[in-house]
């Protein structure tokens, strides 16, 4: 298994925190980092170890699951430390679909992050509700790569979804609040720009459709979906949802002049509704 791993732990490495091997920054070769993703999922897949989507989806109706959470961190960090601390709790969410043009499945990569060590993560149900997926894993930042095998809990009006992969020691994260105002960042994926921190702020909490969401102004973008809103301590507050595009005209179809792009997330407590916390 770890010769199999070695290229993507190589390419993954590569995101190791500055100063961590000779001195200048450590730079992420994300062709080679998805050619490398790409080869092992399809080797899972290949080996009969991947859970099919039909069989994820069948389990998205489950509206709950009992988890020990970790208790959130309190000490603020600098942008340079929260990314070093960060970077291990965020994971590549890996979908394998069927482009309709070829038989040959291919590999698009979205984000997730630990809620357990032991394999408990939650993403977007979007994500697990396209229609030419085939199956998912998850890989982490040092190069292990784990099959999707359950959905636990769920719900698609909040756009999440809990579920198991087959993992141990992962480095979870906690899941805290936040208030307007509050400075908090991104890390994610964003087509498939590995490992992208941004930063902003809580804009407001707001309705959308009926979902509760938090407003931030941190960028992301596709790729970036179930990444985590992280305050200044390192703890989840949010996880990316969507975004809106603000025009100052909107005619017939039409769209000109775009001014804002509005950044919606799920809030910390949606995840929260579908956890029953157990206690240490």
């Amino acid at each position: 298994m770890m010769k199999r791993l070695l290229p993507l732990l190589t390419a993954l490495l590569l995101c190791a925190p500055a100063g961590a091997a000779g001195d200048g920054p450590d730079y992420v070769d994300d062709r080679a980092v998805l050619q490398a993703l790409t080869r092992q999922v399809k080797q899972l897949e290949a080996a009969k170890k991947l859970t099919p989507i039909g069989q994820l989806g069948a389990q998205l109706a489950r509206t709950g699951c009992a988890l020990q959470l970790p208790v959130p961190p309190q000490q603020p960090l600098a942008p340079a430390a929260l990314y070093r601390r960060a970077q291990d709790s965020v994971l590549l969410h890996c979908h394998l679909y069927l482009c309709g043009k070829c038989k040959q499945t291919h590999l698009k990569v979205s984000t997730c992050f630990p809620l357990t060590a032991d394999g408990v993560c939650v993403a977007n149900y979007h994500a697990f509700s396209t229609s030419n997926a085939v199956t998912m894993a998850v890989a982490t930042r040092d190069g292990r790569v784990f099959p999707v095998t359950e959905v636990l809990a769920a719900s698609q009006r909040d756009d999440i979804v809990i579920f198991r992969v087959a993992a141990e020691r992962l480095t979870p994260l906690a899941l805290a609040a936040a208030e307007v105002g509050e400075a908090v960042a991104v890390l994610s994926h964003p087509s498939s720009r590995f490992y992208v921190l941004t930063q902003g702020a809580v804009a407001r909490y707001c309705l959308d459709q009926g979902a509760p969401r938090l407003q931030i102004t941190a960028d992301y973008a596709v790729g970036s979906s179930g990444g985590p809103v992280l305050n200044s301590a390192g703890a989840a507050v949010g996880m990316v949802a969507s975004t809106q595009d603000l025009y100052a005209r909107q005619e017939h179809g039409q769209h000109d002049n775009l001014q804002m792009v509005v950044k919606l997330c799920v809030p910390s407590a949606s995840i929260r509704k579908l956890i029953k916390e157990e206690k240490p």
